[in-house]
């Protein structure tokens, strides 16, 4: 997995490799400058002409060695700094004569009159703290204003490091090149989309430099997808797990179908679907591999406790909640699951829309819970409007899961999966997948790797990485407008036979 850093964890890393290795921070400095330079001189041509606008702290001293670099190479620069305010550090101020040793002029002021083939924004960096704020202001609009390529130095500058909250203004870049880690930042929207292409450089600041700490966020990448348990040789249906299935209400078969099949498309051994006789005949005929235990909504021939309990007892994970509504019935089965089961619960939909009501559940549940909130949903489940879940996204989901002791799987652009590891933000996935189903059929995935022996959080991050993963391959095959639930089930299949064929 990738580590992913936020502002202070990203300080402490450099921190480190200055005193305790002993690494000089010019030396950093003098590597993160011909990274930007190896990373710009591909995109801008011989002799361009490159605007540097520097502040006084050492992403400024980034920006004033990269300028030097770049004037060795023969471009013609033009720099700019910000006034002198007594917080220049002494990096900066080296940086700064050696630039006037080479007869460089540094002004205080972006030119007007002239035209540049690309801006180099080096005012703020990960460092930044808040809006910016008067001299700031007025010169990420004026870089911004710019008809060139632009180029952010380990982060635009307006743009937070540690979420990606994006204030006005901040700069519009179409490539950052940044040090040793992604930052949290750069991966979360709306700061993903100013950033452009990002670029990570190893600059020498190296996984030493964590010491004995640990990292708080991580990424899945493709060799995580090694984490998903072999499929033995000497085997039967038994050994891939059970999977329960409480899903569906009149006219919402649907989500019960796509839990259910992406269930078995991930995997797992045996599925069983707990749903409304008025859904038989559909799932019946369209999953006839699953086992069907119906309850009848009106005539109560079987009590439905007696039911839900044996079926409770046969599973070994229980998906719960897609497309189950807000009956009474749907209620009482939500609340006889969480008292009685004890092992893994993935909750989600109707099941998270009832305990948004009845959350001392939380308190009284012995399951291992996995919940995986849309931002709707997690509006009813911590009081949080949406637009505020969607500003701190990553701290809704590590309060939430640390408060109520659950697996959080809070799904957006970037999923964020928060638990007691730590927190996982999702890079795979697609615009394609916003669409009906789609939802279900992730429930089904983290469900199926959960029975196959994944520890619950594991199969929660790395169910989303695949689920991404599908939605990637579907939208490459159809296009992005035109994909559905039931084609994210076809991707899955592909995905776990890929995995299969490389571990061979």
């Amino acid at each position: 997995m990738k580590r992913i850093v936020n502002s202070e964890e990203m300080k402490f890393c450099d921190s480190n490799t200055i005193e305790h290795f002993g690494v000089p921070s010019i030396v950093l400095m003098e590597r993160a400058a011909l990274c930007v330079v190896a990373e710009t001189v591909k995109r801008i041509p011989a002799a361009g002409r490159v605007l540097i606008v520097c502040g006084g702290g050492n992403n400024g001293a980034d920006g004033l060695a990269a300028a030097r670099l770049l004037y060795e190479r023969g471009y013609s620069v033009a720099v700019v700094q910000t006034a002198d305010n007594g917080r220049r550090t002494k990096e900066n101020l080296l940086q700064r004569d050696i630039l006037k040793n080479y007869g460089i002029n540094i002004t205080e002021q972006i030119p007007q009159q002239q035209t540049f083939d690309c801006v180099i924004d080096a005012l703020l960096g990960v460092g930044m703290n808040g809006a910016p704020r008067d001299i700031y202001k007025r010169l990420i609009r004026q870089m911004n204003a710019i008809r060139a390529f632009r180029v952010a130095v380990d982060m635009p500058s307006g743009v937070s490091a540690d979420d990606g909250k994006a204030y006005d203004p901040s700069f519009d870049a179409h490539l950052t090149v940044t040090f040793a880690y992604r930052k949290a930042g750069q991966l979360l929207y709306p700061g993903r989309e100013k950033c452009g292409t990002v670029v990570t450089a190893a600059i020498g600041i190296t996984d030493e430099s964590w010491l004995e700490r640990r990292p708080s966020c991580f990424a899945p990448e493709p060799e995580d997808l090694n984490r998903i348990p072999k499929r033995p040789p000497r085997s039967n249906k038994g050994t891939f797990g059970r999977v329960l299935v409480i899903a569906g209400s009149t006219n919402m078969a649907g989500a019960a179908l796509f839990c259910a099949q992406a269930a078995y498309m991930a995997g797992c051994g045996l599925v069983r679907l707990f749903t409304p006789e008025s859904n038989r005949v559909i799932l019946q005929s369209a999953l006839p591999e699953a086992i069907l235990t119906t309850y009848d909504e009106t005539q109560k021939k079987v009590p439905l406790q007696e039911l839900l309990a044996e079926a409770i007892t046969w599973a070994d994970v229980i998906a719960l909640g897609p497309g189950l509504g807000r009956s009474d019935d749907a209620c009482r089965i939500v609340e006889q699951v969480l008292l009685t089961a004890r092992g893994p619960v993935v909750a989600d939909a109707d099941a998270l829309n009832i305990l948004a009501g009845k959350q001392e559940l939380f308190k009284k549940t012995a399951a291992t819970l996995i919940v995986t909130p849309h931002l709707g949903e997690m509006s009813g489940l911590c009081g949080k409007s949406v637009p505020d879940i969607q500003g701190s996204l990553r701290s809704t989901a590590e309060q939430f899961a640390a408060q109520h002791r659950v697996i959080c799987v809070l799904k957006d652009a970037v999923t964020i999966t928060a638990g007691p590891s730590g927190v996982r933000l999702n890079t795979s996935g697609c615009s394609a997948m916003a669409k009906g189903g789609s939802g279900d059929v992730l429930t089904g995935i983290i469900a199926a790797l959960t029975a196959q022996g994944m520890e619950p959080e594991t199969a929660a991050y790395i169910g989303v990485y695949v689920h991404g993963l599908a939605g990637e391959v579907t939208a490459e095959q159809i296009g992005s407008y035109s994909v559905l639930a039931r084609d994210l089930l076809q991707a899955v299949g592909t995905i776990f036979h890929k995995l299969a064929e490389e571990s061979k």
